[in-house]
């Protein structure tokens, strides 16, 4: 079989960004091939795409956010006489059908690989020269430019002004040529160092697990973790109208159902307080060192055997196996012990909620007077979290419905893991942070399951570019029983240790969890119970931080002023963790907290902008305190994405906590 010969680039956009602007493009475009640092740097995203046709060979193109610079280059295509490579299924009731293989396209076509959730992951397009493959680096290297350059590259990320009237072909600046090439020659380096550790797969997760396959081996890996898409559910529908009632069709189908993130939870009676002073302890690799062996965790492997009934069979429970059983009940959350049971997918739950009880409050349901409903639910666990089930909450109207159980062995990771905590704890640089990718992205790969739904691009009415989704299940799945049991050991760990530091709701102690994190408005961390710490050590804490004063929101949503990092005493500052909520309008809230209304040199040339402009200066008027970061707050300076012609335009807008 002949194989193709590929020249790989680096690439990058700069785009339009003014006032009043109804249409977009790139005013700057460029690459650099690998193994050069010659960068070609050209006036528009035509010419580009010209580079490359005429390039003497079939190419790969990596974009840092294909998700953004993508738009441009699918704008472009579904506006030129290339037609998709999309084969529509005949007579299909709804809009389905599959993407050509690239050995089937014809000339001047193109397809792209865009998930369901709005993933860009390819691009692929094919001349009458050549196949030219754009894909996503930050697939590859999950991580800023910024902080590429500090850990890959001998090169840094530079600043340039972004906004400002500017065309496809206008003059061009020493200096933007300078910020451009470096942001081509960063993520290179980088690029190239992984070729050379023949990590070239499309996502750091499929590396992960084409490294571990090939330390294992390939046949002892599907010997022991088996396709559980493949395996069927003998368990027999017990009821068509009730949902909950209903196993799957496939183990993997069955065995999801258990599976569940990380555990986040805040303590309410230390929400929207200022606490402190406090500190912060991280688990160092959490879930690297539950899958070591010396955790004493135990995997499940092979095919799984079930059985149906108000039981757990004796062989379930017998060493050297794993298994998942489902329950129906009622339950309620003892006294002084934490929660952790979410229930997702229905009207009756909030999804991200760690539930103190399964009781529903009448607003969540028919119910004229806002009644207390007890409500009997369907639970999937695994032997891990059923175990913590039993011993954070009361039970009523208990019922096991039916289950599964697989073998089970410890230190099936070892040599992965092991491998990459060597270099992780005797290097710097690139090879320190690759080694930390490949310690933190293996588990998520066994996860993954056969979705491959896709969006489907067209035209409107308009010329505007939209999406369909095209549902489809194609991809390989991971093993999901070890999957499942790496994040609920996981969360074993973190709430176990949560527990034994949290004495109740006005007293100090353990406030707040994020996954591999505990939170304590405690002075000294000889306050901690049961925490075994050391700055790098797996299955150990590492002291993160202290901080004098803390205010905790909610979920995800949190301010610490730090004094002390891991590293010894520090310049105070504020640490802020908001989801949605951008760099700019995070520095611009701390300065208002300070009451500063002048930029310094050092703030990035967008952060000076938005401190000088009417609404940044009108929010700095006010002085704010830790109090203020509750539902309402708006902060100016969050950029968001709004989809024109000719591609994407980055437009700055405002945060708004809800």
């Amino acid at each position: 079989m002949r194989i193709r010969k590929y020249r790989y680039y680096m690439c990058d956009l700069e785009t339009t960004v003014y006032e009043g602007q109804e249409c977009t493009e790139a005013w700057l475009s460029g690459c650099v091939e690998f193994g050069t640092e010659d960068c070609h740097v050209f006036g528009s995203l035509g010419e580009l795409l010209t580079f490359f046709k005429h390039s003497g060979s079939n190419v790969v193109a990596y974009f840092h956010n294909l998700k953004f610079d993508g738009s441009f280059i699918l704008d472009l295509l579904m506006r030129s006489s290339y037609k998709q490579a999309f084969m529509k299924y005949p007579d299909s009731p709804e809009f389905a059908g599959e993407w050509m293989k690239e050995k089937d396209m014809p000339a001047n076509t193109f397809k792209y690989s865009i998930s369901d959730r709005g993933q860009w992951y390819t691009i692929t397009l094919k001349t009458s020269k050549n196949i030219i493959e754009f894909r996503d680096s930050l697939k590859l290297l999950p991580m800023t430019v910024e902080r590429i350059g500090k850990s890959f590259s001998q090169y840094r990320k530079l600043d340039m002004e972004y906004s400002g009237f500017r065309y496809a072909g206008c003059p061009v600046t020493e200096e933007e040529k300078d910020y451009f090439k470096n942001d081509l020659l960063i993520p290179k380096e980088a690029l190239e160092y992984m070729q050379s550790k023949n990590h070239t797969k499309l996502t750091i997760g499929s590396c992960c697990l084409d490294e571990f396959k090939n330390i294992v081996g390939k046949e002892t890996y599907d010997t022991m973790f088996p396709d559980l898409t493949q395996v069927d559910c003998p368990l027999p529908i017990i009821d068509l109208f009730d949902t909950y009632r209903t196993p799957a069709a496939s183990a993997d189908e069955y065995i999801r159902k258990a599976y569940r993130g990380g555990w986040v939870y805040l303590v309410p009676g230390k929400a929207k307080k200022v606490l402190g002073p406090g500190l912060t302890a991280d688990w160092n690799s959490l879930y690297p060192s539950v899958m070591l062996g010396e955790s004493g965790n135990e995997y499940p492997i092979g095919l799984p055997k079930w059985w149906k009934g108000n039981y757990i069979p004796e062989e379930a429970t017998r060493p050297h196996t794993y298994y998942y059983v489902r329950i129906r009940t009622m339950f309620h959350v003892k006294h002084g012990k934490l929660p952790f049971i979410q229930i997702k997918g229905s009207f009756l739950y909030k999804g991200t909620e760690c539930l103190e009880s399964s009781d529903v409050r009448g607003k969540r349901m028919v119910d004229w007077f806002g009644e207390t409903v007890k409500t009997r639910v369907t639970l999937t666990l695994t032997m891990t979290d059923y175990k913590l089930f039993l011993e954070h909450y009361n039970v009523e109207e208990f019922e096991i419905l039916d289950g599964c159980y697989f073998g089970a062995l410890s230190g099936l990771f070892d040599d992965y893991i092991n491998k990459y905590a060597e270099i992780k704890q005797n290097s710097e640089g690139a090879k320190r942070e690759l080694a930390k990718l490949f310690l933190n992205n293996l588990y998520g790969k066994l996860a993954s399951n056969d979705n491959s739904s896709f969006k489907y691009c067209y035209l409107d009415e308009a010329k505007n570019v939209k999406f369909l989704p095209v549902e489809a299940h194609n991809k390989k799945a991971g093993h999901i029983a070890s999957g499942a049991a790496v994040t609920s050991y996981a969360r074993y760990a973190t709430i176990t240790h949560a527990q034994k530091n949290y004495h109740g709701p006005d007293k100090p102690g353990f406030c707040y969890a994020d996954t591999d994190s505990i939170h304590c408005d405690l002075e000294d961390e000889s306050q901690l119970i049961d925490i075994r710490i050391h700055p790098s050590k797996f299955l150990h804490w590492k002291i993160e931080s202290h901080w004098d004063h803390g205010f905790f929101t909610r979920q995800k949503t949190y301010i610490e002023h730090v004094t002390e990092t891991d590293k010894g005493k520090c310049e105070p500052y504020y640490d802020i963790k908001c989801a949605g909520m951008t760099k700019n309008c995070k520095e611009l809230l701390i300065k208002s907290f300070h009451g500063i209304t002048e930029s310094k040199e050092t703030d990035s040339i967008e952060l000076r902008k938005l401190v000088e402009s009417q609404e940044g200066q009108e929010f700095l008027k006010i002085k704010r305190t830790l109090d203020d970061f509750v539902p309402g707050l708006k902060v100016p300076g969050k950029l968001s994405p709004v989809r024109m012609k000719g591609g994407v335009v980055l437009t700055q807008q405002e945060y708004h906590m809800h």
